[in-house]
């Protein structure tokens, strides 16, 4: 059996309603569905998923007395899992119909312990962006390299062995950036991963996007894990919060918030077609931020390590 858990907050019901439906009508129907509430005060959700519930016997629905966060909500409903396997799944987003039959066979043809899928990105109104879909890297040993410049197996899309939750402790609180964290260590441990080269899932993009502050954070945070991955390392919360807190540290955050700035004005000239001012700026910031040449050299590297 495989345990589909999804934590929601304060996505529109329309989004939530969509992605159950996803999974409730997947070709593999040997599942449970744990949801968990992180918004104990959304009552219209909550009317609806009790109603699904009491619908479908697969469904089970908790609600949290307070909001504890994505880490918090994800190790819960693990802990209330029963299957052999644990499948991710994000309240805004759609699986394709065949999405857990695919990677559960994939999974067990290849003896891996957790497996994703490449995705297609989809508009607020659910409209495919990119048809032909994203391109990430297939096999254990190129997923392993990816990962020492950003994470490789889109979170949402996860089939992971219960037993490799497990003894890898779940998830560690950070406050982003946990999937890459926990891919890292389970890599770390030799555990086999592997991604579907077939998108099997619609990722839902937010046009609103994150605050400058909260992409500071994210990046620092990747950052972090990125450089004791490349060293061998774990990473770890309390390490995590003296580095924040150390130069180093500080002088990473200064970096990146100086690069948002500058990517946001960019992004206005841009939009303004004032295409000289771009240039400039952008040869300007490449040249003498670290972050932004960072970005460009990020992206060059995960074009030549997918597979």
């Amino acid at each position: 059996m495989i345990s589909v858990i999804m934590s929601t907050y304060r996505e529109p019901l329309k989004y939530v309603r969509e992605s159950a439906a996803s999974i409730l009508n997947q070709t593999y129907q040997d599942i449970e569905f744990i949801i968990i509430v992180d918004d104990p005060n959304h009552k219209e959700l909550i009317v609806y998923l009790k109603d699904l519930e009491n619908a479908d016997s697969r469904v089970k629905v908790v609600v949290n007395e307070v909001n504890c966060g994505l880490p918090e909500s994800l190790n819960k409903a693990i802990k209330l899992s029963s299957g052999e396997y644990i499948a991710r799944m994000d309240a805004d987003d759609i699986s394709e119909a065949d999405r857990l039959e695919a990677e559960l066979k994939f999974l067990q043809e290849n003896n891996l312990d957790l497996v994703g899928c490449n995705i297609r990105n989809v508009d607020e109104d659910g409209h495919i962006i990119n048809i032909r879909g994203t391109n990430y890297p297939v096999s254990d040993a190129a997923i392993k390299k990816y990962l020492k410049t950003n994470s490789a197996i889109p979170h949402p899309t996860w089939l992971v062995r219960r037993k490799v939750y497990i003894d890898s402790g779940m998830y560690q609180n950070f406050p982003a950036a946990q999937d890459y964290d926990f891919l890292t260590r389970i890599a770390i441990d030799n555990k086999k991963l592997g991604n579907l080269r077939e998108p099997k899932f619609r990722y839902r993009i937010n046009d609103s996007g994150i605050s400058s502050k909260k992409k500071v954070l994210q990046k620092t945070i990747q950052h972090y894990i990125k450089q004791n991955y490349k060293k061998g390392k774990k990473s770890s919360l309390d390490d995590f919060y003296k580095f924040l807190n150390s130069k180093e540290g500080e002088k990473k955050k200064y970096g990146l918030k100086k690069y948002y700035e500058q990517s946001a004005k960019l992004k206005t000239l841009w939009k303004k077609r004032r295409y000289i001012e771009f240039l400039m700026l952008g040869t300007i910031t490449f040249f003498f931020s670290d972050e932004g040449r960072g970005v460009v050299l990020n992206v060059i590297k995960e074009k030549f390590l997918e597979n």
